[in-house]
């Protein structure tokens, strides 16, 4: 499990850099915003189609660590491209890298994610494990790209990126997973349709999955309202890190206080209750009368929130077999990367932060409620390694 971590926490901690570090990179490359935000979407934008592709692809290919390497030897290569492209070649060009690298976003998350039932001899373990590298790299990865920004510039986020990628890559090729094994798999297309039917027809992991991508898209709606509402309470918006930051710190701690007592409860139910308290916390963001206040309230956002990413992770290990565990890992990264998308769209369109911030208390509390009522029906019998009765 130590390569693992090492491998996952890396490539995902490259992962986080990259959103700021491309806008960074390309407005001291460029000095265009309408590139940087472009090359950001550019890179977004195709995970959400091609996680389910790729995850099918995972699950039938004999040896998914090198798929796995592969990927992040792809970002390591797109980084050092960029640095090339970047201010000589045409946009068309640096958008295009941003596009190949995002293709295969899904698996930096669902597909190592998707090893653990065959790497873990203490499953539930080793899934809060997993989740709380999420937390770090989320709480690392924009702050490591700040401090290298202003102290080497630019290029230097693109150059640790690279490095970070090429590292996770080897270190993923050393990871004792057995292949797959040598079995007649059905076309991928089927492979595709029966991984998101079993998706959307097993109703415990639907009603987890539904209430995850929603209430992460709420999240996607404090992109645009949070540093407007920092800089209106007499602070840089740049400062807004700080509560994104203060948000991780809570889920660590929550994550880490209740680990070990997550197992008592069905995961779906864990998500429906972390999801609408998140919301509630949510609402009292408009109240704070400073920034401190607001951190504070964030860190409580962080604590309701810190058991729901081991929780989806467990409801997809626990409802679904073996061998559609990797489609199904990277659908679901897909789906909560468009929900976030489109939720940033969203908040980019309103100009007051309250009712931002109100409406994403009000999105997450209806996101549990709706998730819980798409899993009320009978629920499926437990399908992998690791499932609890």
């Amino acid at each position: 499990m130590r390569v693992y971590l090492l491998s996952a926490g890396l490539a995902r901690l490259a992962d986080e850099m990259v959103g700021l570090a491309l806008v960074l990179f390309v407005l001291a490359r460029t000095g265009s915003q309408v590139l940087a935000g472009a090359a950001v979407a550019a890179y977004t934008v195709p995970s959400i189609v091609s996680g389910p592709l790729l995850g099918a692809w995972l699950d039938r290919t004999r040896r998914p660590l090198i798929a796995l390497a592969g990927n992040q030897f792809l970002l390591a290569a797109t980084t050092a491209a960029l640095l090339v492209a970047a201010g000589g070649a045409p946009s068309a060009v640096v958008l295009g890298l941003a596009f190949l690298a995002g293709i295969t976003l899904p698996m930096t998350s669902g597909g190592f994610t998707s090893l653990l039932p065959r790497l873990a001899t203490d499953l539930p373990r080793a899934t809060a494990a997993d989740a709380l590298l999420f937390n770090a790299a989320a709480l690392g990865g924009p702050a490591l790209t700040g401090v290298l920004a202003a102290v080497v510039g630019g290029d230097g986020p693109v150059v640790v990126i690279g490095v970070l990628a090429l590292v996770a890559g080897l270190c993923a090729l050393g990871l004792g997973v057995p292949p797959h094994e040598a079995v007649e798999h059905p076309p991928l297309r089927r492979a595709v349709r029966d991984g998101t039917r079993h998706l959307v027809t097993t109703p415990p992991l639907r009603g987890a999955t539904l209430a995850t991508v929603l209430g992460h898209g709420a999240i996607g709606l404090l992109a645009t309202a949070l540093p407007v509402h920092v800089a209106a309470l007499g602070h840089p918006g740049g400062a807004a890190g700080f509560v994104w930051a203060a948000m991780e710190v809570g889920c660590v701690v929550s994550l880490l206080s209740l680990r070990r007592h997550l197992p008592r409860w069905r995961p779906e139910q864990v998500v429906f209750a972390t999801v609408a308290a998140s919301g509630v916390a949510l609402a009292t963001w408009p109240l704070a009368p400073g920034f401190g206040v607001l951190l504070g309230l964030g860190v409580l956002v962080g604590l309701a929130q810190g058991p729901t990413l081991t929780s989806i992770i467990t409801a997809r290990q626990r409802y679904t077999p073996p061998t559609l565990l990797g489609q199904v890992s990277t659908t679901g990264a897909s789906l909560k990367i468009g929900a976030f998308a489109v939720g940033a769209a969203v908040g980019g369109g309103l100009h007051d932060p309250a009712a931002v911030f109100l409406l994403a208390a009000a999105t997450q509390v209806a996101a549990a409620v709706l998730g819980f009522a798409a899993s009320s029906r009978r629920t499926a019998p437990s399908a992998s390694r690791g499932a609890r009765p």
